[in-house]
């Protein structure tokens, strides 16, 4: 299953974004009793995101941790010839 639109429109925007669909809460991290990271798996395509709530603005963004299709997004280079 390819990764739907509102995921590919979600990876790398800023934490405090709200949902572009509907996500199920799969936990949470702590650092000191304060949450870090959320987990979330999409209802509708199954990809997988992490929302990174601390550390330099940079850092707190959704991004993919294992979306399916979502490999056109984030291609590896090819490797260079032998």
């Amino acid at each position: 299953m390819q990764t739907c639109k509102s995921c590919s429109d979600l990876h790398g925007r800023p934490a405090s974004t709200t949902q572009l669909c509907e996500m199920a809460l799969l936990g949470v991290g702590e650092l000191c009793g304060v949450p870090a990271v959320e987990h979330y798996r999409c209802v509708a395509c199954g990809s997988s995101f992490s929302r990174v709530l601390i550390g330099a603005s940079c850092d707190c963004i959704w991004r993919f941790l294992d979306g399916r299709g979502a490999s056109e997004d984030r291609a590896a280079p090819s490797a260079a010839p032998a």
